[in-house]
């Protein structure tokens, strides 16, 4: 008499890793094909930041240059919030004088530290070398407006030279924001270009 097979469960995983096929086979046909791009659609793709993306048209350095702008532009307009973060602390009295002056001394280096960082980076694309240099020097107004703000704290005056200096820091803040979008402008023109001129030929 034969036993019984006991390993009843080494016919399970097959027949899941078959069942799991058909029904993927089975999903995948039932998926209405996506219009073609030659199939009369005019819509123009994003601007692409992907350097991994199948459907980019964007070189992979300028590429990962733009995924370096991105990170600037946040980090900017994060300085923009604790300027404005301190500033309210000291208007309310919720900080006190040293801890604010503290604050804002600190800020101060660490936004001159990050010129230095935006200075040095690297993979800095040909095409976009000019509007880095423009970047880097809007970027280097940013620390001397927030000295304008500590000079404004010490000031024996009712806080006007303080909030005028913070408004002026904001002013210096768009211009960086400016500076990295005409930066995107110029990489989205290089490639439209590079684009127009394989075709032609």
């Amino acid at each position: 008499m034969v036993n019984p097979d006991p390993k009843h469960g080494r016919w399970v995983l097959p027949l899941i890793i078959a069942a799991m096929v058909l029904l993927t086979y089975t999903f995948v046909n039932s998926i209405e094909p996506a219009n073609s791009p030659t199939e009369g659609t005019d819509a123009e793709p994003p601007f692409p930041t992907d350097v991994t993306s199948s459907t980019t048209t964007l070189p992979t350095d300028i590429a990962a240059f733009m995924v370096t702008l991105d990170i600037f532009a946040n980090q900017a307009q994060t300085y923009a919030d604790d300027v404005d973060r301190i500033n309210a602390r000291w208007d309310t009295r919720e900080a006190l004088f040293a801890e604010t002056r503290t604050a804002l001394v600190d800020l101060q280096d660490e936004i001159s530290a990050w010129e230095n960082a935006v200075a040095q980076v690297e993979g800095v694309p040909a095409d976009l070398a000019a509007g880095h240099v423009a970047l880097v020097i809007a970027v280097s107004d940013l620390a001397p407006k927030v000295a304008d703000v500590i000079a404004g704290l010490e000031a024996p005056d009712d806080g006007t030279l303080r909030r005028s200096a913070v408004a002026e820091f904001h002013v210096e803040v768009d211009q960086v924001l400016a500076a990295i979008n005409d930066i995107r402008a110029t990489a989205q023109a290089t490639v439209d270009e590079s684009s127009t001129t394989t075709v032609a030929g």
